[in-house]
């Protein structure tokens, strides 16, 4: 059976939030460290703690299809120099849509290095346009995208180091969540073959249908194995509730937000400073 263009990008965005399911980034508590935050309230930047230190980006999140999202633009006042800048960037980490892909055809051992092949490509896309939307959003834009995103990651969020140091996760619960992880990525593997495999299983609809159900499965039992206040301090982590429109992000939700955490400290060391108004230094038209 071979990808239409919208099953393919429903691919693709179960490929991504696959890479983000509990834990993944748990076998490397060290890794993931990236540039020093931005000076600005609330610590800018993808990385660091709320107001702390800049660290490593968040590996694997919606952010590029959050910002395809008119309501998320709006809401985080992204100007028409930066939107343009940021539909650039878009087209450049565009995936590549495999020619001549017949699953029918493929054994279970090539499927599975398929996926972990585009796995992979997407993750360092996202990665990569990650730090080329520093250089495009103002601090307290990527401060708000951030909440928003994990409103929308709800509980695959979890396997992002930072995220993870910031909740106090400690190292039995790692591995109760990577249980989960591994219990639930084998559980979706087969069912996305099965779906791909029958030509009857409704097409997109029915893997879309299929994932939500993963997806709350997920995180019914991932936050069962946090406290109640590192569940507490998720919801204030994700901030004011952002209202994502229905069908915006291909079935992704937007989960309960908490108060929105108060101004935090400087960033990391080489940030650049710079509040909404006054004194705000000019982000670049284009990203590179």
């Amino acid at each position: 059976m071979k990808l239409s263009s919208s099953t393919f990008r429903l691919v693709a965005v179960i490929l991504v939030s696959a890479s983000m399911t509990v834990a993944s980034a748990f076998a490397q508590d060290d890794g993931g460290r990236g540039r020093g935050g931005r000076g600005g309230p609330g610590g800018g930047g993808f990385g660091g703690g709320r107001g702390g230190p800049g660290g490593g980006t968040m590996g694997g999140d919606p952010t590029l299809s959050l910002l395809r999202v008119e309501a998320v633009r709006t809401e985080l006042e992204v100007s028409p120099e930066q939107e343009e800048a940021i539909t650039k960037l878009a087209e450049q980490m565009r995936p590549t849509r495999p020619e001549g892909v017949n699953f029918g055809e493929m054994s279970e051992e090539d499927r599975t290095a398929f996926f972990e092949k585009m796995r992979k490509e997407m993750e360092s896309k996202s990665a990569e346009a990650k730090e080329k939307l520093e250089e495009v959003l103002f601090p307290e834009q990527l401060d708000r995208l951030k909440e928003i995103s994990l409103q929308v990651q709800g509980s695959q969020a979890l396997g992002n180091t930072e995220v993870a140091k910031e909740l106090g996760i400690s190292a039995e619960q790692k591995s109760k969540l990577e249980e989960v992880r591994e219990t639930l990525r084998s559980e979706m593997q087969t069912k996305m073959r099965e779906a791909m495999s029958n030509r009857d299983a409704g097409g997109g609809t029915g893997m879309r249908e299929m994932f939500t159900k993963i997806q709350e499965e997920m995180d019914e039992k991932v936050f069962a194995v946090l406290t109640a206040d590192q569940k507490a301090e998720f919801e204030k982590m994700k901030g004011k509730k952002f209202d994502m429109p229905e069908g915006a992000m291909g079935g992704g939700r937007g989960g309960p937000g908490g108060n929105r955490g108060g101004a935090g400290g400087p960033g990391g060391p080489g940030g650049r400073t710079g509040n909404r108004g006054g004194g705000r230094p000019q982000r670049p038209a284009t990203a590179e």
